[in-house]
């Protein structure tokens, strides 16, 4: 399976890889639900990663990467997260909600004032309505709950870019793909 399929990506003109083809010989069931979902295309949106681990961070750009989205930037921390926003312009921030020197709430204000034109997105391993909430009060515009899949998140994403806030994606069911 390559990464292309991994994260949603489809060659030029919407056709499948190699590997995608053969697995659709294999079981043409599934092949026929992937088919009715579009891949998302990222459409060239600029993003910054805000997230205190480099780990976090390398995976998020790598899944929105292969989905078509253009990564301009990325912090570690509050500062270095205001200035990549300053610099980057982008459509969308990732922003985390938990980072050891201030947390995405308290951070977003800064950041809406850096560039109050793009739509600021919370990723948080905490799922709580509280927090999603407090999210959303702060300015978020969506919050995606770590654990879903690169592909939900690009698909996510593309909602949030052309649509204003949308419904919360949860990581469960795991074996479920983005409705």
């Amino acid at each position: 399976m390559g990464l292309g399929r991994i994260f949603g990506k489809r060659g030029p003109e919407g056709e499948a890889d190699e590997a995608e083809t053969e697995a659709e010989v294999e079981a043409p069931v599934e092949a026929e639900q992937r088919a009715e979902q579009p891949a998302p295309t990222g459409n060239g949106l600029k993003v910054v990663i805000i997230d205190d681990d480099p780990d976090a961070r390398d995976f998020m750009r790598m899944g929105l990467e292969v989905g078509g989205f253009d990564v301009v930037g990325e912090g570690g921390d509050g500062p270095s997260g205001i200035q990549a926003v300053k610099d980057g312009e982008p459509d969308i921030v990732l922003v985390d909600l938990h980072m050891p020197d201030i947390g995405g709430l308290e951070l977003l204000p800064a950041l809406r004032e850096a560039h109050w034109a793009c739509r600021f997105v919370v990723v948080s391993a905490i799922g709580a309505t509280r927090m999603v909430e407090a999210a959303m009060e702060a300015g978020a515009v969506a919050f995606i709950e770590k654990g879903v899949s690169p592909r939900s998140v690009n698909i996510h994403l593309e909602k949030v870019a052309h649509a204003g806030a949308v419904k919360v994606v949860r990581p469960y069911p795991l074996n479920s793909e983005y409705p």
